[in-house]
């Protein structure tokens, strides 16, 4: 096998523009957790609810960009050390699932399947889907993405993932709850 960091540039451009779709997923999350807190806090505030979807769907277009550019760029860095495009190795699955997340909430939007309320609960819930790809499969020690360091990161997922959760469908559906007509 060629050596991966025979030069800096795909280390450079790759992991710079991955990091930036994951960090920006993860912002579009806590976004995402804003417009379900405040639905819930005054339901009635449109303009703020309104402003705050735009930027929500705004950082997830960012996101999806940078994602699926990172994760393109990444083919190409393996295609010139390894020989090949694509190797079904779980970062790389992980990296296609987020892109494939965030496509699947911008078509359901585009397309009227989602309103704002859903689509800020699948990406607040997107959330888990980067942690894991992020810092998951390291725990499957498999693959040329395995770094080894795995100590407390399965305990430490199963929290964030029951915690997002609990946030995301607690925030989208306690609204609704509150709202629903007495039956007598």
């Amino acid at each position: 096998l060629v050596a991966v960091l025979n030069s800096n540039f795909w280390l450079a451009t790759h992991v710079t523009t991955i990091t930036m779709g994951y960090g920006a997923s993860l912002m579009a999350g806590c976004v995402a957790h804003l417009y379900l807190l405040q639905s819930l806090r005054n339901p009635h505030d449109e303009p703020r609810l309104k402003s705050i979807f735009n930027n929500l769907y705004g950082i997830t277009l960012v996101a999806l960009f940078f994602t699926l550019f990172g994760t393109i760029l990444g083919g190409i860095w393996a295609d010139q050390s390894w020989g090949r495009f694509w190797g079904w190795d779980p970062k790389e699955n992980g990296a296609l699932l987020i892109v494939l997340c965030q496509l699947m909430m911008i078509h359901m939007r585009l397309s009227g399947i989602a309103k704002r309320a859903e689509f800020a609960l699948g990406m607040g819930l997107n959330n888990i889907t980067v942690a894991l790809a992020w810092f998951g499969v390291n725990l499957l020690q498999v693959g040329l993405h395995s770094y080894g360091f795995d100590d407390g990161v399965a305990r430490n997922l199963f929290i964030f993932i029951a915690v997002e959760l609990v946030i995301c469908f607690g925030l989208y559906f306690w609204p609704r709850l509150k709202t629903k007509p007495k039956v007598t």
